[in-house]
């Protein structure tokens, strides 16, 4: 308790840490809807994952950057930019990026968990791939920050 406080220069006041571990599982939410009336969800507020390769942040950026594609086309063809139809475009725009992005969040995590040997064999053995061959490692790097499919679907 008295590390806490004195590394938090007492700013919280006084600071007392109850004995124990806690432990806080890593779960994935979702809600039912991105958008609803004039209300948009972005960032933790679309989508909780685990700490697993900075996915959340990648996830609330591409939020934000399809939000303001949603909104700039909305206000270009002089729509109500909190009008339904508008805010249900942005839920249509997030809403395959974040449930594929959610899966392999979970596989990834549910892979770090597991005791099957076979399980952690693979996982190691794809770590390895990816650690170790850089075109690999670059492909990996460039799907987590912008998944080609989304490249894709806006060209076409």
């Amino acid at each position: 308790s008295a590390a806490a406080e004195r590394q938090s220069h007492s700013i919280f006041g006084r600071v007392h840490v109850e004995p124990g571990r806690h432990l806080f599982p890593l779960a994935i939410e979702r809600p039912q809807r991105y958008a609803q009336n004039r209300v948009a969800l972005i960032g933790e507020a679309a989508h909780v994952v685990p700490p697993i390769g900075a996915q959340g942040l990648n996830l609330g950026l591409r939020d934000g950057i399809d939000l303001a594609s949603v909104v700039s086309k909305a206000k270009a063809a002089g729509e109500d930019l909190g009008a339904p139809q508008v805010i249900a475009r942005y839920g249509a725009a997030r809403r395959s990026d974040i449930l594929s992005r959610t899966f392999v969040i979970d596989v990834a995590n549910r892979s770090l968990l597991s005791d099957l040997v076979p399980m952690q064999s693979l996982r190691a053995v794809g770590m390895h791939l990816i650690g170790g061959f850089g075109p690999l490692r670059r492909l990996a790097m460039r799907e987590g920050l912008a998944p080609s499919w989304r490249n894709a679907r806006k060209a076409g």
